[in-house]
């Protein structure tokens, strides 16, 4: 009886000995394969971005803004830093001759 005793005992913590390492490598592996899933994400995700920046700075850079007062008739003013006084750097070219009004205001 204490034979068997002593053998299954033996029997069990070299079960252990060898499953419970197996057990952790194959966890570890799972998480290594969630790390390696997370870091695509996040490639594909960090170029996405730099996608979209350089759209945003294609579009509100500032050859682009001359470019757009160019197309739409505007001029560009000369500023010169006043202090206390806002000075548009954009106008119409034409706005000496038309009045343009805005929300029923106007010039």
């Amino acid at each position: 009886m204490r034979r068997s005793i002593l053998f299954t005992s033996i029997y069990i913590v070299i079960f252990l000995i060898v499953s419970i390492p197996l057990i952790l490598n194959i966890r570890i592996n799972e998480l290594s394969n969630r790390v390696n899933q997370l870091d695509k994400e996040i490639l594909s995700l960090e170029i996405e971005k730099v996608q979209i920046d350089k759209e945003h700075h294609e579009k509100f850079s500032i050859s682009s803004i001359e470019k757009l007062a160019r197309t739409h008739s505007y001029q560009r003013l000369e500023i010169y830093q006043k202090i206390n006084k806002l000075e548009i750097p954009y106008k119409l070219k034409n706005q000496e001759q038309d009045k343009v009004a805005i929300l029923g205001f106007g010039k």
